[in-house]
């Protein structure tokens, strides 16, 4: 497992990818914390991937009504004063 920076990660986004297929488990970190962890999906189960891993899936997006989406984000999307 290779940790990297934020400023490696986006300097490198390739070379990254590449060991990612490879097989190689990379850990992204700001201020030398651990925010991300890439790692390759080939050869994980379906379930785990869910729709994402079967092109021929139905749609998944939800029209969510602005109530549902307050209730499950708390205003996030409010500008507070406006």
């Amino acid at each position: 497992m290779r940790r990297v920076s934020v400023h490696e990660a986006k300097a490198h986004f390739s070379a990254i990818m590449k060991d990612v297929e490879a097989g190689e488990v990379v850990i992204v970190t700001r201020h030398d914390k651990p925010v991300v962890e890439i790692r390759s999906v080939v050869g994980m189960p379906t379930p785990q991937l869910g729709a994402f891993a079967d092109p021929k899936a139905p749609h998944l997006a939800v029209d969510w009504t602005p109530e549902e989406l307050d209730e499950l984000f708390g205003g996030l999307g409010e500008s507070g004063g406006s």
